[in-house]
């Protein structure tokens, strides 16, 4: 029987605020509250999961802690779980449930919602163009997260044994400019796409006639691992 912290989990809700803590860094709009960001990492996450069984998740129990929501009444206590990795997956034919979207927007001010819809609209897009280039037996890694280091490995070596049992033939991701793009060559991903995204560009240098040489270009990029060559 393998140890707790090697079995894949289905990814519980209750973990979307360590997964905010952890990617607040990275993926914050500069110049916002820290309450709209938090909103707007959010969105990110919940953008990328989708209605199946392969949204995974890998946790530790924590030594000398105690998770006061999950002990039954009247019994022994029960020892609290910290979130150490995440990995969202899709089928090709596979939805998001969009619903919650529309909460984020209720109190929202005009100019928040247009950086909502601008992110969201970005996410969709990539998605959708990952999608047309998978078979019906492809699998898409929505999103990839580790917490502390170490576990980023663990979880999408499980991840891919999963997969692989399931019939999975290769496995694609997309990512961009903002990302480590280098480590996908590194470690044997086939690049199918390079493109900018020029919504997500912008002009650099003095006042004048602009060029190529003068644009930032936000470059996207769409990569495919052969997972199952039975």
């Amino acid at each position: 029987m393998k140890p707790d912290c090697e079995i894949l989990k289905h990814f519980d809700e209750k973990y979307i605020s360590s997964l905010v803590n952890r990617l607040l860094p990275l993926w914050n709009v500069p110049g916002e509250s820290e309450d709209f960001n938090r909103r707007y990492v959010e969105m990110i996450i919940r953008t990328n999961m989708h209605i199946n069984d392969m949204q995974f998740m890998m946790t530790e129990k924590s030594a000398g802690k105690v998770d006061s929501e999950e002990s039954p009444a009247g019994g022994d206590a029960v020892t609290d779980c910290q979130l150490k990795s995440i990995a969202f997956a899709a089928a090709k034919s596979d939805k998001s449930d969009g619903s919650w979207f529309f909460k984020f927007l209720e109190d929202a001010s005009s100019r928040e919602r247009n950086i909502f819809q601008t992110g969201r609209r970005y996410l969709n897009y990539m998605e959708e163009k990952t999608f047309s280039l998978m078979k019906n037996d492809d699998v898409k890694l929505c999103l990839f997260v580790s917490l502390e280091r170490g576990w980023g490995s663990r979880i999408l070596s499980e991840a891919v044994k999963e997969f692989k049992a399931r019939g999975y033939k290769n496995m694609f991701l997309w990512t961009d400019c903002e990302c480590n793009v280098q480590w996908y060559f590194d470690n044997g991903w086939e690049l199918l796409s390079e493109e900018e995204y020029e919504l997500f560009s912008r002009e650099t240098g003095g006042s004048g006639e602009k060029t190529d040489d003068d644009r930032k270009k936000y470059m996207t990029y769409i990569f495919k691992k052969e997972i199952n060559d039975d």
